[in-house]
């Protein structure tokens, strides 16, 4: 099963994908990327929301992307059709290039495309019906707006992640919740939304939801929320490309309500499919 991917302005086999190096993506972890799905039709969903965010990785870290969104849009539905995968999952990556001495940036960056098969990253189905478990520690990314190829510390807390069970590890700033590893979170009081707005890296299915809510005259409150407003929330689900909508019931040792997947969290996850399969 041949499977391709786009690299510095070609199609290629993804077993002849290369990089060099000397490439500061390499040296020095220097890059941005982004993950977006695709429909039942296998249709990229937001695209937009996507490259305007990968844009601005981009300009946060002085990286011009080499490609313009109608020529990413051809080359990702191009992609799609030549790789085996039902509802692949798009993978972004800009790294600075070759530098010569290993800091200056290059003037010519690299840029590559990866197809995934999003069932081997989606979490497993019994975590929607049942709800699933995340564990707090206190870190804050760099470059919080940017969606940089740094996670150095998420990698450092896996072990500790799987040996607790938890789905996924939350990052705390002192007293207050900022965003987990690979998502956003959520939680609800009294029948009303709240989710942290500074120092995260805002997701673009955070995004949606915060849209569908208010369409759907749920109040949405985006500030700063403490751990103790954590676990004492009626509901806590937290929204990712690969997550979508994933209703969390335990936080370290500590349930949250009674346990279970709540009602308003089930109505988030059904406006949300309800968005994405009439995409």
């Amino acid at each position: 099963m041949k499977k391709y991917c786009y690299i510095n302005e070609k199609i290629v086999e993804e077993k002849n994908a290369c990089i060099s190096p000397y490439d500061l993506g390499i040296l020095r972890g220097y890059g941005v990327f982004d993950f977006m799905c695709t429909t039942k039709d296998n249709k990229p969903f937001l695209l937009h929301d996507h490259w305007m965010r990968l844009k601005r990785s981009a300009d946060e870290l002085q990286l011009t992307l080499p490609i313009n969104k109608k020529e990413f849009t051809a080359i990702v539905n191009t992609l799609i059709q030549k790789n085996p995968y039902e509802n692949p999952a798009i993978r972004s990556v800009l790294t600075a290039g070759v530098s010569k001495n290993g800091i200056t940036l290059p003037k010519k960056p690299t840029f590559y495309i990866l197809i995934h098969d999003i069932t081997k990253l989606l979490p497993k189905k019994q975590f929607y019906k049942n709800g699933a478990s995340i564990i707090t520690h206190e870190f804050s990314r760099d470059n919080h707006a940017s969606k940089t190829t740094n996670y150095i510390e998420a990698i450092k807390k896996q072990k500790e992640k799987n040996r607790r069970n938890a789905i996924e590890i939350l990052y705390l700033d002192k007293k207050n919740i900022l965003e987990c590893t690979t998502a956003n979170i959520f939680i609800i009081k009294n029948n009303e939304l709240f989710t942290p707005k500074d120092d995260i890296l805002s997701g673009i299915t955070r995004k949606l939801v915060i849209k569908l809510a208010k369409k759907n005259n749920i109040s949405v409150h985006e500030q700063k929320i403490t751990k103790k407003q954590l676990f004492d929330a009626d509901e806590v689900f937290i929204t990712g490309s690969a997550k979508n909508i994933l209703p969390i019931t335990k936080v370290d040792s500590q349930k949250i309500g009674n346990e279970k997947p709540g009602q308003l969290t089930q109505k988030i996850h059904e406006l949300y499919f309800d968005y994405f399969n009439n995409y």
